[in-house]
């Protein structure tokens, strides 16, 4: 078997070394790295240490690592040299001892599903997530917290230092180091840095480090020789650089979708405007009584070309109220008539119903031609 993950064995003292370093699934192959870790387990060694920076990644395989360290005979040693977070949080605690860099940081929090964006989680997969939440919870309760408090822990995706994790229980002691540049780093910004100076190192075990010149132009260095400080400032540097880019570049986004706001706003303004105006004439042309002008102003704003088939093919001067009755008639064939004339063509009834106001006229007039008062 190619070992892949285990870094170095040692006789004197009689130890192995593995390192666990970047996402478990996407770099890290979980069930391959058990394979190599449980193949150390022939009693060759007194203790196996885990160099780990991780930011968690795929339950199942990092199960899988879990599995293997709860069944090792011989003792293993977790050491958290930047991020153990999510599923690398639970394989870090199933270890015998956790040690962690005093700028290191873990995180704990509930499983879930990662797959198309706004899709529903289905009843399969709730009942999934829950055996998975128990099953992480009860190894981390290994560690000295009570279920309850675990899971409260769990839910709300706890962040702990290093000083935290120790006064939860969570890691057996802390290594003091002078890398004061790490401390005020994310997690993101962590995982990345610890991880670049590990390549860093790893590819040259000097104190004088011959850096490639594509590597120079990426820290911005011109001399082709950096010693390690100077490697670790300029990583530091790179990624406070890159921190500004995406900043930048989320501002800009920002802009953009804010103007992406206005415009819209300024485009649904207008349409509620168009919609009064509409409404309005429509009102002022007799198509709709002063109550439907807010009906007609939703209609219009929901759909504007079909509010003006609707209405466009509405009479002017006609109440959409009345287009089922029928019309009282026009006021001149009673007005040159007198109220005798009205009465003898049976006309009366008809005018006060359609007309009242000049019923009353033409009753004053009949009434003051006979010197008489109403009453």
């Amino acid at each position: 078997m190619e070992k892949t993950y285990i870094d170095s064995v040692n006789e004197t003292p009689r130890e192995a070394v593995m390192r666990l370093y970047g996402a478990i699934g996407p770099r890290v192959d979980g069930d391959y790295f058990a394979q190599e870790l449980a193949s150390l387990d022939r009693g060759d060694f007194d203790m196996i240490h885990i160099r780990m920076n991780s930011p968690g990644g795929n339950v199942f395989q990092g199960m899988s690592i879990v599995s293997a360290i709860l069944s090792m005979n011989t003792p293993v040693c977790v050491h958290i040299d930047g991020i153990a977070a999510s599923m690398a949080a639970v394989v870090a605690v199933a270890a015998d001892r956790v040690c962690m860099m005093d700028f290191a940081k873990m995180m704990i929090h509930d499983p879930y599903f990662t797959g198309e964006s706004g899709k529903a989680t289905s009843p399969k997969q709730k009942k999934a997530l829950a055996r998975l939440t128990d099953m992480l919870r009860q190894v981390l309760v290994r560690r000295g917290k009570d279920e309850a408090t675990m899971a409260k822990l769990m839910r709300e995706e706890t962040w702990f230092s290093a000083a935290e994790a120790l006064d939860a229980g969570l890691c057996d002691e802390i290594t003091s180091s002078a890398r004061n540049e790490f401390m005020s780093l994310d997690p993101m910004q962590l995982v990345a840095a610890v991880d670049a100076e590990y390549q860093t190192n790893n590819r040259e075990q000097m104190e004088k480090i011959n850096l490639s010149a594509e590597a120079i132009v990426a820290l911005g260095s011109k001399s082709s020789q950096m010693d390690e400080a100077a490697v670790s400032a300029a990583i530091v540097a790179a990624v406070a650089a890159k921190d500004e880019e995406i900043a930048s570049l989320k501002a800009a986004k920002e802009t953009a979708e804010a103007e992406i706001a206005r415009i819209r706003k300024e485009k649904e303004d207008a349409v509620v405007a168009e919609a009064v105006s509409f409404a309005d004439a429509l009102v002022k042309a007799g198509k709709i009584s002063a109550d439907a002008r807010d009906a007609a102003v939703e209609t219009f704003k929901a759909n504007p070309e079909n509010a003006r088939k609707i209405f466009g093919s509405v009479p002017e001067r006609t109440k959409l109220s009345s287009l089922a009755g029928t019309q009282g008639g026009d006021a001149s064939k009673y007005a040159a008539k007198s109220w005798d004339e009205l009465d003898r063509a049976g006309l009366l009834a008809e005018l006060k119903a359609n007309h009242p106001d000049l019923y009353e006229k033409k009753y004053k007039e009949m009434a003051a031609s006979l010197h008489i008062c109403r009453g």
